[in-house]
């Protein structure tokens, strides 16, 4: 499963983007479908289907009728500007670390989890330790939140049906419960998290987006619980999602 053996291997190669171009024009796609518009047999579009799939190019619908693009084209789409999104990060978290003291991270998409890409550290003995390349559920953080509000709806309906684990008394389990909290932070333009991945924090993070206008990234703070209130709390926030908008402008020009 999830193999294809084909005597051309660029044979191969066009059909995989065929299909993908494909996938990309519609909201969803049936194996039938795609095989018809390509003069395939129904088994071979299937097998085609399963190795994207085994590499998270594409993923079933959330009503399992069809398959849309996954979402490992996200991470990819984080590479589709002039510049990378971690080359044009860098210079926003090093200011904001310096400005406030605190460690500043620049988090993406990895196979339907947040990863921390890029950090800065801050200057305070007392500071919420991250390591590149972490990666932890999307649900848990507000980085994470960041992304996955602004994930397409049949998205990020497949990554909160997949689960949503416990980390802390604060992270939030109910599916219902999240839905409201990814609706207000579409309408602040930023997330904020309380102790959701770990105890006695506080996270704020702000979306990035690519030229194409998708989600592909987050920056973000995670401080302990006493300075992320009032104006320590209002500062970051401001920094945080001007930094968010001047990347994103960034990457599109």
């Amino acid at each position: 499963m999830g193999r294809l053996s084909e005597s051309n291997p660029l044979n191969t190669l066009e059909k995989s983007i065929q299909i993908l171009t494909l996938i990309s024009e519609s909201p969803k796609l049936q194996v039938s479908e795609i095989a018809r518009r390509l003069g395939l047999p129904r088994s071979t579009a299937y097998r085609y289907i399963a190795a994207l799939r085994s590499h998270h190019l594409v993923e079933e619908a959330v009503d399992g009728r069809g398959y849309r693009l996954g979402t490992k084209i996200l991470e990819l789409a984080a590479t589709m500007s002039r510049r990378p999104v971690r080359d044009v990060a860098i210079p926003y978290l090093e200011r904001i670390a310096r400005e406030t003291g605190e460690t500043i991270i620049l988090c993406g998409l990895r196979e339907r989890q947040g990863a921390c890409l890029e950090k800065v550290d801050g200057h305070h003995a007392l500071r919420v330790s991250y390591e590149i390349g972490d990666t932890y559920p999307l649900h848990t953080s507000a980085t994470g939140k960041a992304i996955l509000a602004y994930l397409d709806l049949d998205e990020r309906r497949s990554i909160i049906q997949g689960g949503l684990a416990r980390l802390t008394e604060t992270t939030i389990t109910d599916s219902n419960e999240l839905d409201r909290e990814m609706a207000r932070i579409r309408t602040d333009g930023f997330s904020e998290s309380n102790g959701e991945a770990i105890a006695g924090t506080r996270g704020i993070a702000a979306p990035i987006f690519s030229f194409a206008g998708r989600v592909v990234a987050s920056i973000g703070a995670s401080v302990p619980r006493l300075r992320g209130e009032g104006e320590a709390r209002r500062k970051l926030i401001g920094l945080l999602v001007q930094a968010a908008r001047d990347i994103t402008s960034e990457m599109a020009a």
